[in-house]
């Protein structure tokens, strides 16, 4: 007597995608996935290069820290030594340096 082979269970291509792949289709099967299918929206593709909003939410933020830098004016150094104004200085001036490097890579 042969001995009975257990089934294999048919594993999923995708891992996100959890239903197996069948080995065949009915018709009426096909039609419903194709029916299914025309209902689902399609993927968004981006006309944007790579980086962009992160670039332009990186633009927002530093314009909105040197103004907060700018209302502070005089006191930002009032509880700072030399040593930190003068690196707070130089920081400001990298930023917006960074800030016109950007505008000028995006003409």
């Amino acid at each position: 007597m042969e001995q009975e082979q257990p089934m294999e269970q048919e594993q999923p291509m995708n891992p996100v995608d959890p239903r197996p792949i069948p080995d065949a289709l009915s018709h009426r099967q096909l039609t419903a996935l194709l029916q299914a299918a025309a209902l689902e929206q399609p993927p968004v593709v981006s006309d944007t290069p790579p980086l962009t909003m992160e670039l332009a939410e990186w633009s927002r933020q530093t314009q909105l820290l040197l103004q907060q830098m700018a209302q502070e004016g005089e006191s930002i150094g009032t509880s700072r030594s030399d040593q930190q104004v003068m690196a707070l200085g130089s920081f400001r001036t990298h930023l917006l340096l960074g800030l016109q490097a950007l505008r000028e890579a995006q003409h």
